[in-house]
């Protein structure tokens, strides 16, 4: 290689060409890259204007040219290996100083265009001196042509775009000579290095270690420019034909996700997502040297492209369409690789459509049995992918599916589980909310509803029929029974049997049964119906409809096979030493909380807790915040005083012996360190604003809030509340108000299109949303979100723990009612609009 210092003017003179190949990506530059480089060409402009010709130039950057083919002996062409954007932006500066200057000075069009822009005796492609990759030679030529005319669709025409509105707005009357500078800038003052590498060089070799970093190239940037360099006489025939059709099919994310399900379909387990790029390249390694083997790569590729599109976007015509549009819902991508081998199957004519569509029945029910029964989802991957691998097209395939499915230790729920934990498992703890409303969905249509539920739809909600939030009215229906109430509520609450479908919820709320029963009766909904028809909603009730929905399930979802099942599974409590194990120093939790998180009593998990060694299994105290009589260390040697093992952690105990309620992490927040889904769903759909509801809904939320916190923090504290929420408002920030069952309001900003807040505001509490914060610039910096604890903890009576700086700590708000609090709740809520707005500029 040779390297030597050059100007733009200097490496477009002459009667050449410089091209970049099929391997490069397209133009990518957007604004932030343009105004980059021209707030440095007006740097140097100004340079020229104060007669400091002897200050540095810019330096640009580097470009790396390979000899192309030769054209004739006076002239050359050039592959780009590297600095195709820079090369590209420049040319595009080019033509817009060109058209800037023609109205004034006609001359200004020839001159640019046969100095520096094109090759004036060749015809062709051959007449551009710089040619861009395929994808960006029409934009490109347009604007060298000079046929580019208002907005453009292309990165390339915006870019144009960029530098005209540059230049108008630069060009000042009282200088003639200001764009003259600008254009000497281009050509004389931005420095390149020049790397020209020699015909024996591996070109691709060295684009590789320039670009292969992970910074610059995407991982299907790197495939395709690998492919392409191995190309060199049917280049462009296989991106015609195959390459293209690709990019057209699916976009950014699905092309690297493509990339992965060949090597899934390839390699099996030894298929990594950031090592896409390696696992192709060793595809390739094993097809060197032969151009037609490495065309029917691209041919293959082109052809599971096709069936991934059919994943992403089933066709209505489709017969199993309904059963991919279920997956897709879902999100269920790990078993995209089995998915896009049942298409191949079907694709060469190995099963039908009505196999295909029993096959995905299963798969689909292996899904939603196990979300039911709390399976964990952390070995689906492996399981997908070696059946993918694994399954023959001479086999039965829909049942090779089932019977490969159906052993115990992959936990499918035969009947008799399922319906069990219908009855028992906290449904509502389990999966994603999306999944949770598409097994409600998939029941209702079940029930021969004319209605179809439209998840996009926010309104629709998954409503506790037995509420959340305890009413006096709810305690006394719950025990007529004799039995405990609240032991009751905390088992049946978020069970499969008390959860329907509504667009009411916020309308529904915590109101007595009877007044949901009114308004559940004049829903659309056969399941809301069905509810309506009873006269009281209790044990007796929420169990009967447990074990109806546990038939429609059943029916709907066919079991594992029995023969492959041999005896039952034991509970998996894999979710419960998640829990534990997640559990901060300084902090407890409960055997409520456990029991509720996953569906059981908090007897059985205080016996399992007991039994097996759990890390940090003695920080599960009992309700009242103390150590239970029955905690014993797992060695049976070890004496140590579990008081003073929390109190060394940082735990704070009372002089009964309770441990602090600040230091109490909820189901809640055990859900959020878990990364459960639903706290995510929760974090961004609870709260509506103006937007999207009417005045009149916007009225009937705030008031339903208002009400709410007066009944259960007092009228003092939501005067407070109300105080802090005006001003609010009149620091221009905005009020929305929770929809789901248990009311809520937020102050908040708008950064980037999506919501900030510093607090929400509950009926009982006032809740800060670290966890929300922590991926929301700029309190993603973990200095200002503990800028912000430690400001909060300014107030009497607060004191959020660090353990908690990335959960949802609650503060009552009785506190609230303290004009000492109250002014410091202020002057957070201003420092958090100051630090947002700040961010934003």
């Amino acid at each position: 290689m040779k390297a030597n210092e050059t100007t733009l003017r200097k490496l477009i003179q002459g009667d050449q060409q410089l091209l970049v190949p099929l391997y490069q990506r397209q133009y990518t530059w957007e604004r932030p890259q343009l105004t980059q480089l021209w707030s440095d060409i007006t740097a140097q402009v100004d340079v020229l204007a104060e007669h400091r010709q002897d200050a540095p130039s810019h330096f640009l950057g580097s470009v790396v040219l390979a000899p192309g083919p030769e054209l004739a002996p006076s002239r050359s062409q050039w592959i780009i290996v590297d600095g195709q954007q820079r090369l590209t932006t420049l040319m595009l500066a080019l033509c817009a100083i060109r058209d800037h200057l023609v109205a004034e000075d006609p001359t200004a069009l020839e001159r640019i265009n046969e100095l520096h822009l094109i090759n004036k005796f060749q015809q062709g492609e051959l007449r551009y001196r710089l040619l861009p990759t395929q994808a960006d030679r029409t934009a490109f030529k347009a604007c060298v042509d000079g046929a580019i005319d208002g907005k453009s669709d292309s990165l390339v025409g915006n870019a144009y775009q960029f530098f005209r509105g540059m230049l108008r707005e630069f060009d000042d009357p009282a200088d003639p000579h200001d764009i003259a500078r600008v254009e000497s800038v281009l050509l004389d003052r931005l420095n390149l290095v020049q790397i020209l590498v020699e015909r024996d060089d591996n070109a691709f070799r060295i684009f590789e270690s320039i670009n292969n970093t992970g910074m610059r190239l995407s991982q299907v940037d790197l495939i395709r420019n690998y492919v392409f360099m191995c190309l060199p006489t049917r280049g462009q025939h296989v991106y015609d034909e195959y390459w293209k059709p690709i990019q057209d099919l699916l976009d950014a994310k699905a092309m690297e996700q493509l990339m992965y399900l060949v090597l899934v379909l390839k390699e099996g387990g030894e298929a990594q997502y950031n090592a896409v790029y390696r696992g192709h390249q060793r595809l390739l390694l094993t097809l060197s040297g032969s151009e037609s083997r490495i065309e029917e790569y691209a041919q293959d590729l082109y052809r599971r492209a096709r069936h991934l599109k059919q994943i992403l976007f089933p066709a209505d015509d489709l017969p199993f369409a309904e059963r991919l549009r279920f997956l897709k819902e879902w999100q269920a991508s790990t078993v995209y690789p089995l998915v896009m081998r049942l298409l191949e199957f079907r694709e060469d004519d190995h099963i039908g459509d009505e196999e295909l569509n029993e096959a995905l029945a299963y798969v689909e029910s292996f899904l939603v049995r196990r979300l039911i029964a709390g399976v964990t989802t952390g070995n689906l991957n492996r399981i997908f992918q070696r059946l993918a691998v694994q399954l023959a097209a001479e086999e039965e395939v829909p049942q090779a599916i089932r019977v490969a499915l159906s052993p115990a230790r992959l936990y499918w729920p035969s009947d008799a589980q399922l319906r069990e934990e219908v009855r028992s498992r906290a449904f509502y703890w389990q999966g994603r909310t999306v999944q949770q409303k598409l097994v409600l969905r998939r029941i209702e249509e079940s029930l021969g509803s004319k209605e179809r539920v439209d998840l996009a739809d926010k309104r629709i909600t998954i409503e506790h029929v037995l509420p959340q939030s305890m009413t006096a009215d709810w305690l006394s229906e719950l025990a007529t029974g004799g039995d405990d109430a609240d032991l009751l509520h905390r088992q049946l609450v978020h069970t499969l049997g008390n959860l329907t479908l509504s667009g009411y919820n916020s309308e529904l709320s915590n109101n007595s049964f009877a007044a949901k029963r009114e308004q559940l009766g004049h829903s659309g909904l056969v399941m809301n119906q069905e509810i309506a028809a009873c006269e009281r909603w209790g044990k007796a009730e929420i169990l009967t409809r447990s074990d109806r929905l546990a038939d429609r399930v059943i029916a709907i979802w066919p079991g594992p096979e029995e023969s492959g099942w041999g005896s039952s599974a034991s509970r998996d409590w894999t979710l419960l030493h998640s829990a534990v194990a997640a559990l901060p120093a300084a902090t407890w939790t409960s055997y409520s909380d456990l029991a509720e998180l996953i569906g059981s009593h908090p007897v059985p998990v205080g016996v399992h807790l007991a039994s097996v060694p759990v890390l940090n299994a003695h920080r599960v105290l009992t309700r009242s915040g103390q150590v239970s009589d029955s905690f014993r260390w797992a060695d049976p040697d070890d004496d140590r005083d579990v008081y003073e093992v929390l109190r060394a952690e940082g735990l704070i105990f009372d002089e009964a012996g309770r441990a602090s309620a600040d230091q109490h992490i909820s189901v809640r927040e055990i859900a959020e360190l878990l990364g459960l889904p639903i706290v995510a769903d929760l974090a961004e759909t609870e709260t509506t604003g103006d937007e999207s509801l009417s005045p009149q809904a916007m009225t009937t939320l705030e008031q339903r809030f208002m009400n709410q916190l007066n009944e259960q923090s007092g009228p003092q504290a939501a005067g407070a509340v109300q105080r802090l929420l005006e001003h609010w408002r009149s620091r221009g920030g905005e009020v929305q108000y929770g929809t789901s069952a248990n009311a809520s309001c937020a102050p908040v900003i708008k950064v980037g299109g999506r919501l900030l807040y510093a607090m929400r505001f509950y009926p009982k509490t006032t809740e800060i949303p670290f966890g929300l914060l922590r991926n929301r610039k700029p309190f993603n910096d973990p200095a200002l979100r503990e800028e912000l604890r430690q400001r909060l903890n300014d107030a009497p009576g607060v004191d959020i723990p660090v353990a908690k700086l990335e959960l949802y700590p609650p503060i009552k708000n009785t506190l609230l009612a303290s004009i000492a609090v109250y002014d410091v709740v202020v002057a957070v809520l201003d420092w958090f609009m100051a630090k947002v707005t700040v961010s934003e500029d």
